[in-house]
């Protein structure tokens, strides 16, 4: 009897450890996918933390634009308020004007910022105003990051 409780325990004891390791195995499988998923979100989190910062940026770039048309009678008014070290360019037969700036957000002809500011003028009962659309691009995106939209009222007719 002594030799079948031995064996008896014996295979309850391997039993035991067998299940112990199956546990830890389920345990580091689960710890391993834990801690992926947290890497994912991570690096997700760090992207939504870039582009947030962008927009940040290109939302103090486009106020100040429109500062700057808020000021302005006319595309050259508006030019000479935005150009350092040629950065600015005007297309559109007058009608937009682009200034670029780097990622600090000074201005470089080269810049990774682009902001297109249209100038609009229009006239009625006498009364001049300009409507004008400021749209920030970054690196070349077809979609602006943002969109400014303000007019500024000029007076008697002169533009």
């Amino acid at each position: 009897m002594s030799k079948n409780g031995g064996m008896s325990r014996d295979k309850s004891r391997k039993r035991h450890i067998t299940n112990f390791y199956m546990e830890t195995l389920v345990l580091a499988v689960v710890l391993i996918a834990v801690i992926l998923v947290l890497t994912r979100m991570y690096a997700f989190s760090g992207q939504l933390s870039r582009r947030a910062e962008v927009l940040t940026r290109a939302v103090h770039l486009a106020e100040n634009a429109a500062e700057a048309v808020a000021a302005s009678d006319g595309m050259d008014t508006l030019r000479s308020l935005l150009e350092v070290n040629g950065n600015v360019e005007i297309s559109g037969e007058g009608a937009i004007l682009q200034a670029r700036y780097d990622e600090a957000m000074q201005p470089l002809a080269g810049g990774i910022f682009c902001v297109e500011v249209t100038w609009t003028p229009e006239e009625a009962a006498g009364e001049s105003f300009v409507e004008s659309t400021v749209s920030v691009y970054w690196m070349e995106e077809a979609e602006p990051v943002y969109v400014l939209e303000t007019a500024v009222y000029l007076g008697g007719g002169a533009f």
